[in-house]
Formats: C-alpha cells, sequence, structure tokens
C-alpha cells in the first residue's frame, strides 16, 4: 500500500470524482465525517473490514484502491467487453431486423402469386443464416449453452440443411433423392459435429474412455445408411441387394484401416490378445478384403468359377506376406517357437498346393494330380532344401552356405528336367525336351541358343565355385577351432 498522504488524496479525488460530500460518504460507510476526514489527510488508515464498502462506494477495484491509481488497462479491458457487448446486441438486433424482413417480404410474395410451397424453402434458408450469424452470439450470452455454443450452431445449420433439401424435393414433387441427399448431409455434419458434442456430453465411465471409436462408429453407422439409401431408394433393381453388399463390404475394409486401429486400442481385450494386436488388425483386414471380392464376385454374376480362384489366390498371396508377422506375435509353444521358419514353410506349401487344388477344380480339369501337384512339389524343393540347409544342418555358418549354393545350383540344372518328364508323362509332345548334359559350346558366342546355354552353364558353374569357397572357409574355421580347444 502506499504511503497515507498518497492514499488519502487518491480517496479525496474519487469522492470529488462522483459528486461526494465526506458527510455522504462516511454515512454510507457508517463511519464518522472525522474518520474520513484523518483519511483523506493521510493522518489515517481505514480498517481493513471496510476496504469492500469502500471500494463498493468509490466504484474502484481492490487493486486501485490499495495503489492508489487507476487500474488503466482493466478499465480499458472493461470499455472494450461494454463495447463489443454492445456491437454484439446491435448486430443482432441488425441481423435480426434484415431476417425478419426477408421472412415478411417472401410471405407476401408467396401469398400473392398463391405459391405457398416456396414459403417453407425460405424460412429453412433464414435458418441457416441465422444458425451461422445470430445463434452463436445469443448462446454466448447463456452462461449455461456457452461451452457449447458452436456445436447448437453447427447442429441447427445441418437440421436447417436437411429442412431446406426436404422442402426443395416436396416442392419440385418426389422425395426419391432426400433419404440419399439428407444421409449424406447427416453423414458430413457428424464428421463436423461428433468430436466436438463427444468431448462436452458426460458420457458413462466405460465410453468416456472410448470415445474416438464411439465417434467412428456412429459416423460408419450413418455411412452404411447412406450407401444402403443410395442402392436401395435411388436406383431399385433387382441388383440392388447385390450392388449394396459390395458398397457396404468396400466401405468396411476401407473404414477399416482406420476403426481396427483405434477399436483394437481402446477395447478391453484379453492378456493373451494384448500382445498380439497386429496379428489381429490383419487377420481382420484380410477377412474383409476377402470378403469384399466375395461380394464383387457375386454381384458380378456368371464368375462362379472366378470366384474360388480369386479367393484362394489373394489368400494364399496374404499367407506369403503377412504370415510372418503373425507368428511372431503369436502364443506358440515353446518347442515351436524355435521353429517358425519351418511352421511359416509348411503353410505356404499347404495353401499354395490348395491354392492349384482350387483352381483345376474351379477350371473343371483333371490336371492337378498328374501335372500340378508334381510341378508343385518340384518347385518347392529349392525353399525346403535351402531351409533345412540354412536352418537346421548341423554345422557351421559356412558350411550351410555352401551346402545352400550348392543345393541352389543342382536345383537349377535338374528343374528343367523334371519338369519335361512331368509334361511328357501328361502327354504334352515337347519339341527340345531338356537334357542333362548341356549343349554348351564356349567357341560360339553369336547364336542365341548358344549363348543362353553358356550363361546358364556359367550361373551353375558359379553357384558351384561359390559352394566350394564357403566349404574351404568353414573348413578353415573348424581347423582354427579344434586347435584352440586343443590349446
Amino acid at each position: 500500500m502506499e504511503d497515507k498522504k498518497t492514499f488519502g488524496e487518491y480517496i479525496c479525488m474519487r469522492r470529488k470524482e462522483l459528486g461526494l460530500t465526506q458527510r455522504e460518504f462516511a454515512g454510507r460507510l457508517y463511519v464518522t465525517e472525522s474518520a474520513v476526514s484523518k483519511w483523506e489527510r493521510g493522518m489515517s488508515y481505514p480498517d481493513i473490514t471496510l476496504l469492500l464498502d469502500i471500494c463498493a462506494a468509490l466504484d474502484v477495484t481492490e487493486h486501485e484502491l490499495l495503489t492508489a491509481s487507476v487500474d488503466t488497462q482493466k478499465r480499458a479491458a472493461e470499455r472494450m467487453a461494454e463495447k463489443y457487448q454492445r456491437l454484439t446486441r446491435n448486430f443482432c438486433v441488425f441481423m435480426g431486423i434484415i431476417l425478419g424482413t426477408v421472412l415478411l417480404v417472401a410471405g407476401i410474395v408467396c401469398i400473392t402469386n398463391s405459391d405457398y410451397g416456396l414459403f417453407p424453402i425460405v424460412v429453412s434458408a433464414v435458418m441457416i443464416l441465422a444458425s451461422i450469424a445470430v445463434l452463436p452470439f445469443w448462446l454466448a450470452k447463456r452462461s449455461h449453452l456457452e461451452a457449447l455454443q458452436w456445436v447448437i450452431s453447427l447442429g441447427v445449420m445441418v437440421g436447417s440443411i436437411e429442412l431446406l433439401i426436404f422442402f426443395c424435393c416436396l416442392r419440385a414433387g418426389s422425395l426419391q433423392w432426400f433419404p440419399t441427399i439428407g444421409l449424406w448431409i447427416l453423414f458430413g455434419g457428424c464428421l463436423l459435429l461428433l468430436p466436438m458434442l463427444l468431448r462436452k456430453l458426460p458420457l458413462p465411465a466405460p465410453w468416456n474412455q472410448r470415445k474416438a471409436l464411439l465417434c467412428c462408429g456412429i459416423d460408419l453407422l450413418v455411412l452404411l445408411l447412406a450407401v444402403a439409401a443410395m442402392n436401395f431408394m435411388d436406383y431399385p433393381s433387382a441388383h440392388s441387394f447385390g450392388h449394396f453388399y459390395v458398397s457396404a463390404t468396400a466401405v468396411l475394409f476401407g473404414t477399416g484401416f482406420i476403426i481396427t486401429p483405434i477399436a483394437l486400442r481402446q477395447l478391453p481385450l484379453p492378456e493373451t490378445l494384448r500382445t498380439c494386436k497386429t496379428s489381429l488388425f490383419i487377420t481382420i483386414q484380410s477377412g474383409l478384403l476377402l470378403l469384399m471380392l466375395l461380394a464383387c464376385c457375386w454381384n458380378a454374376g456368371g464368375m462362379a468359377d472366378i470366384c474360388p480362384i480369386v479367393e484362394s489366390s489373394v489368400l494364399f498371396g496374404l499367407c506369403v506376406i503377412f504370415l510372418p508377422i503373425i507368428l511372431r506375435q503369436a502364443p506358440l509353444p515353446e518347442k515351436l517357437r524355435r521353429h517358425k521358419a519351418l511352421l511359416y514353410f509348411s503353410a505356404v506349401s499347404v495353401m499354395l498346393l490348395a491354392m492349384l487344388g482350387v483352381i483345376s477344380w474351379a477350371r473343371g480339369g483333371d490336371w492337378f494330380f498328374p501335372v500340378a501337384l508334381p510341378c508343385a512339389l518340384t518347385g518347392l524343393i529349392l525353399p525346403w532344401g535351402l531351409l533345412g540347409s540354412i536352418r537346421y544342418l548341423p554345422a557351421n555358418g559356412w558350411f550351410r552356405a555352401s551346402a545352400a549354393c550348392g543345393w541352389t545350383g543342382l536345383w537349377l540344372w535338374l528343374y528343367p528336367w523334371l519338369i519335361d518328364k512331368i509334361m511328357m508323362a501328361y502327354g504334352w509332345a515337347i519339341s527340345t525336351p531338356y537334357a542333362l548334359h548341356l549343349p554348351c559350346d564356349f567357341s560360339r558366342w553369336d547364336a542365341p541358343q548358344t549363348v543362353g546355354w553358356n550363361l546358364f552353364l556359367l550361373v551353375l558353374a558359379g553357384f558351384g565355385l561359390l559352394a566350394a569357397l564357403f566349404a574351404g572357409m568353414g573348413a578353415v574355421k573348424r581347423f582354427s577351432g579344434k586347435q584352440q580347444n586343443n590349446a
């Protein structure tokens, strides 16, 4: 607090500005006139219990009274707030007059022309404008509605747009398009309003922590309803259900990339599944993809033989790409955890043979057992041999690399010969059968056939040299290891 003299001068100045005598001022505070005189002359301070009453009598704040100075910033803020309220009030009155005038003119025009269907359209358009220009300011003055002013304003705007579309369709003489347009507008409104609304609403405890999932679920429901209206109401036909099935599965698959991670994160999963969320996401999206492809094939009609081929082929591709992730996160027994590569190769091999069987069955052919199965097994010899060499060969890494290179070269040499034998056993005529003795001629590199065989032999020789080199390195490592053990 400033010194007594400054404090007294400030009280005297404010009292005179308000046109109060010392007696009148003392009467408001229920003190004697001499006490007020002592304050103003700087001879004493008022009792601390009188501070609030003095502030009320002099129309000052506690800060202004204690510092004996005018709080210019607060006064300016108060003046600005009062100016803003006055401007807002005048703007609302002005907009009310304009909108009322528009409604009055529209009503007169409708009555004059006996066109009563136009008036509800004008009212809806005026409501849209009022929800943006007037309603937010009106709600801001209501303390219990101020927090929801934009949610309510935008909600009224969406509802007014729905009314406008409804009355326009009604005036046009057909409501066929209204469900579709109305639901799409509602979907846009949900995308805009639901996050704000759910953030303000007091939800039950289980849902209070899952507002994102609830918002996505409501948006998805409205989106599916809009798609259903578009398929069943706008284009009614015998194929409407098929079109809806395709559209709905496509929507579920597309939105699953957003909704599924949120659901897996917010839903109370069992303990065994909490560490497998990536695998669950892959499984759910793969199922939705297969369902969408099934819907497309079924809706196309006349593609009963294509659908099994597409489903089995996509499932095989998904297994090849995503099965390692699933096996890594799956709660396998301890004995199987060390053999994930074996499980992967087994599953992929079974899926490959199943896919070939489905294709053969769908095409109505009898070539699976005599041709497809032997060719597939012949092709699988390479990856299974590499798996055994790299993963299960009881030797050091150099010997494993040597075995892998040797196995690859041997398979490349024998694979064409085995395929030719399978084809000829099935009855196919081969003009130039593959011979194990390669027709190479390194003195001639001008003929295309000779160049191909020469390069093929060089590739085989390269694998053989790598196998020999790696085997030599493995022998050196084993010999040095024995010497260290003997030492």
